[in-house]
């Protein structure tokens, strides 16, 4: 039972099990994962912006990495 509560705890999984998902907490788990996206599309525009400096071999390995990432986040979305 412990390893199924996790971090939050036995009594906190019966109270999610009686009452069901806590809404404040399926909120603030949405906005980090909204802000860490966030985050990581700043980070990708950086790496876009940079590329652009490199000679074309360069430029075409950090495309083809900036695409693979694009297909991981399509991923998460779908799921």
């Amino acid at each position: 039972m412990k390893a199924l509560a996790g971090v939050r705890g036995i009594s906190a999984l019966l109270r999610r099990r009686a009452l069901g998902p806590d809404r404040q907490q399926v909120q603030s788990e949405r906005l980090r994962v909204v802000a860490e996206l966030a985050r990581a599309r700043n980070l990708l525009d950086q790496i876009a912006r940079n590329s652009e400096r490199r000679r074309p071999p360069e430029q075409i390995q950090i495309v083809a990495q900036l695409i693979a990432v694009e297909r991981q986040l399509l991923k998460f979305k779908a799921s």
